[in-house]
């Protein structure tokens, strides 16, 4: 159980830690840091009756443009940022420095509708009283590092697939990087070079859902503030190269009950030594899958990412120790939990986790039975082998998985239809403004031929 913070020992520490200014944080439902910097002496009020924000900020793209048509107006007031005291850690690559998260609360104190963490905060509460266990996360992300050359982006190092030689070359970045997560309460079980040139995998420990959830965005922020601090480019995007491998996000869930694993059951008759529970909630993954996309896949080169054949998943099943399947259960000889694969780095992990919860619990509650695992590569069968199998695709593109999404009563109803509603309209703007965009490939590609 992670020890609770009070907001006395908040102020303690920054006055014995000499902070000056603290970051007050909160993810859009693009993924995007919103934030103020308040000095030391606001911090107490912020706690208390937390930091001004215009509602209207929820309804902005990536691109940092307005939707059409938006929920949250200018006439529609602001929101509340308060501090989440659990959240508070000195940021020790930066001077006299600290952060802390926020949940959103409207004018009289409650919890606003449109809050992503809120929404997680209070679907995890429900889960866990149904399921009569705590949930444990934990995101594995993989993520590219980048310089620039001859004024393009191109990887930082040339390093083979768990070389020695990239951990090498890579060394002063990814000790600094653990070093400093480390000191900001985030343990970190394992590194790696990855399957691209330039690319690297940090494992992060597992954790109870929230504060798992927290140490993402921890990851998303830190991997790109040291890049630059290093004269590199830290991204986390799911495809930056045509011909390079993709960066995946994978969610690995269990259930616990103390000690006892609740996703455990050694007479499971399938022989993956799961129980009724496990299966039921990946069933109920399984059966949101499409619409799962546009949540933990929420940008146009998320799609880029997911084809068969890129160790990627492509189509919604699942599979024991099977990495081409969007929920992979680990090998038998591993604790007893399963890996949701099907996300990337640019989405909201607070969106997501709930997401994941909201199906994970609908799975539950309707007994849903994910079927027999796939013990196949997925992107080897064909057409009539996946319709005999009763296996279809991922959504090929965003606006295809957005087009799920929107018809997902349940997803909508249980993460709050405000949240549901803005978040489609974000990212169909998104799209429009992608979708239409002419670029130099395009003009040169078109000019030569017509």
């Amino acid at each position: 159980m992670n020890k609770v913070t009070t907001r006395e020992e908040v102020l303690d520490r920054i006055e014995k830690e000499g902070i000056e200014y603290i970051r007050i944080e909160f993810l859009d439902y693009t993924g995007v840091t919103r934030a103020r910097t308040i000095n030391k002496a606001s911090v107490k009020s912020a706690m208390e009756d937390g930091v001004n924000f215009s509602a209207a900020i929820m309804d902005f793209t990536m691109f940092d443009t307005y939707v059409p048509n938006p929920l949250y107006g200018p006439n529609d007031g602001d929101f509340f940022a308060i501090p989440d005291p659990d959240t508070f850690v000195v940021l020790p690559h930066r001077r006299k420095t600290a952060r802390m998260f926020c949940d959103l609360v409207d004018e009289n104190g409650n919890p606003w509708e449109g809050c992503p963490r809120g929404v997680l905060k209070k679907l995890l509460k429900e889960a866990e009283e149904v399921l009569g266990g705590k949930l444990f996360m934990v995101y594995e992300q993989e993520a590219y590092l980048l310089k620039e050359e001859n004024g393009s982006l191109v990887p930082a190092d040339s390093s083979a697939c768990f070389s020695s030689d990239g951990l090498d070359i890579q060394e002063e970045f990814t000790q600094k990087f653990i070093e400093t997560m480390a000191k900001m309460g985030v343990e970190t079980e394992q590194m790696s070079s990855e399957f691209g040139p330039g690319q690297v995998e940090i494992n992060l420990k597992y954790d109870e859902c929230l504060k798992a959830t927290d140490d993402q965005v921890t990851f998303k922020q830190l991997f790109k503030h040291l890049a630059r601090d290093m004269g590199m480019v830290g991204t986390l995007a799911p495809k930056p190269f045509n011909d390079l491998a993709g960066s995946g996000l994978h969610i690995h869930i269990s259930l616990f009950d103390g000690a006892k694993n609740l996703f455990k059951d050694l007479n499971d008759e399938r022989g993956l030594a799961l129980s009724e529970k496990a299966y039921h909630f990946m069933g109920g993954i399984l059966h949101h899958g499409k619409s799962l996309a546009a949540i933990g896949a929420p940008t146009m080169n998320s799609y880029k990412r997911m084809v068969p054949g890129s160790w990627a998943p492509a189509h919604v099943c699942y599979g024991a120790g099977n990495r081409s399947v969007l929920v992979r259960v680990l090998e038998p000889r591993r604790e007893r939990r399963f890996e949701y694969r099907g996300a990337d780095g640019t989405c909201n992990p607070y969106l997501l986790s709930a997401a994941l919860i909201a199906a994970g619990l609908h799975g539950i509650q309707q007994r849903m039975d994910p079927g027999a695992p796939l013990e196949k590569d997925a992107g080897t069968l064909s057409d009539q082998e996946l319709e005999a199998l009763g296996i279809e695709w991922i959504p090929r593109n965003l606006k295809e998985a957005l087009d799920h999404l929107s018809k997902d009563t349940v997803l909508a109803d249980r993460i709050g239809r405000p949240i549901w509603q803005e978040f489609i309209k974000v990212k169909e703007e998104e799209w429009n403004k992608h979708f239409y965009r002419v670029d130099e490939w395009e003009r040169k590609l078109y000019s030569e031929l017509f």
